[in-house]
């Protein structure tokens, strides 16, 4: 009889799947679980991703699935699912590739080719999400008006690559900064001083952030009680967009002069409508040169040296305040000449492909065919050929 038991129990414990041995685990959110489950967790086949992108086909697994259901944030039975790149282009319309113009090309107009790309990538758009508006109490909702329209543009050019089902856009004045703290603590857990910040700014309040969290794709933006509808607040909220979208694919924790000088480069082309001459351009660019600091006055004299050593600095993490501030004008102008040289839709490629890898050089001359010393200098002579910027 106890032989019998034995060899029942030993059934009984081959029997038993190793998983069943301890609980799933619940991740803390969806980047620690998409170390585990790259492609996220079905709750079983049937489920079906409800956003407008494709996705990677997800895991099916109904206890990781149910463990970490706090994380499927749309409620469709998939959580932390990823985006699948657009790779195929040929099923797509391709209106915003200047013809894949090449960086020979590059001259001191460059600027044209790129604002048409952008422009039209706009127009092929079709894609817009749920806004989800939360105004700050003391802040005049007329306001935001030429703000929305221009959110609504810049989730148009990123449709086809980054598509949320909602975004919660929360908007403040240098009066509500109590109230967007509190705000912020509550929808995706950042808190900064904001009360400082709008103190500082002393009625130009213009500051902003955008998240990194893909459960909530959120961002908050102050509209001060002085700001107007100059270039450098009318590029804010496209430019906090193209860093949701930049954030969905980790590329912003890389190079600096990529991640802010894009998104001011598409926010500045968004938000400046209507500048068939360049002059809001010109504009934006003199306002930001000033972030280059002693380096200004020996880029404005044609010291290519200096823009090359400059970007050279500005990659990897750096991320000190020298490199973020600057990058606003060189990594605008660098992001400019991606655009005429390539198009939207390599710049886009490439903000995806940082999803999978995070060799930044490598991801770079695999899309643009060029390493990054060689357009640090195409950089620096399209900068200098253009003196119109610094007068």
């Amino acid at each position: 009889m106890r032989r019998i038991l034995a060899m029942l129990m030993a059934m009984a414990l081959v029997a038993v799947p190793v998983s069943s041995w301890g609980a799933p685990t619940a991740y803390k959110n969806c980047a620690a679980m998409n170390k585990a489950f790259p492609n996220g967790v079905a709750q079983s086949a049937k489920f079906k991703n409800i956003g407008k992108s494709p996705i990677e086909k997800p895991k099916v697994d109904a206890k990781a699935y149910q463990a970490n259901k706090k994380l499927d944030t749309d409620k469709d039975g998939i959580a932390c699912e990823r985006l699948k790149p657009a790779n195929d282009s040929s099923a797509q319309p391709n209106p915003s590739n200047p013809a894949d113009s090449g960086f020979a090309k590059i001259d001191k107009n460059s600027w044209r080719v790129a604002q048409a790309a952008v422009l039209n990538g706009i127009a092929a758009g079709t894609t817009i999400p749920v806004f989800n508006y939360q105004v700050g109490p003391q802040l005049d909702p007329s306001r935001l008006e030429s703000r929305k329209v221009a959110m609504a543009a810049a989730a148009k050019l990123w449709s086809r690559w980054f598509s949320p089902v909602t975004v919660e856009a929360i908007y403040w004045s240098e009066n509500d900064a109590a109230w967007a703290e509190d705000k912020l603590a509550k929808s995706w857990n950042y808190r900064a001083n904001l009360q400082a910040v709008a103190n500082g700014e002393r009625g130009n309040c213009g500051s902003a952030g955008a998240n990194g969290d893909p459960r909530v794709v959120s961002f908050h933006e102050c509209v001060g009680s002085n700001l107007g509808n100059v270039p450098s607040s009318v590029q804010t909220t496209p430019h906090e967009y193209t860093h949701l979208f930049q954030n969905q694919h980790g590329g912003c924790a890389l190079y600096d002069w990529y991640c802010e000088g894009g998104a001011a480069y598409f926010g500045s082309t968004i938000g400046n409508t209507n500048d068939t001459d360049g002059s809001k351009r010109l504009a934006q660019l003199r306002t930001w040169s000033g972030n280059l600091g002693a380096n200004r006055a020996l880029i404005a004299a044609g010291d290519k040296a200096t823009v090359v050593r400059l970007l050279k600095e500005w990659q990897g993490g750096s991320h000190t305040r020298d490199a973020i501030a600057g990058s606003y004008f060189l990594g605008n102008l660098a992001t400019e000449v991606l655009v005429a040289a390539k198009g939207v839709e390599t710049w886009a490629s490439f903000t995806v492909a940082m999803s999978t890898s995070n060799d930044f050089e490598a991801n770079f001359k695999k899309h643009y065919g060029i390493g990054l010393a060689e357009f640090y200098e195409i950089v620096a002579s399209y900068l200098v050929s253009q003196p119109e910027i610094f007068n």
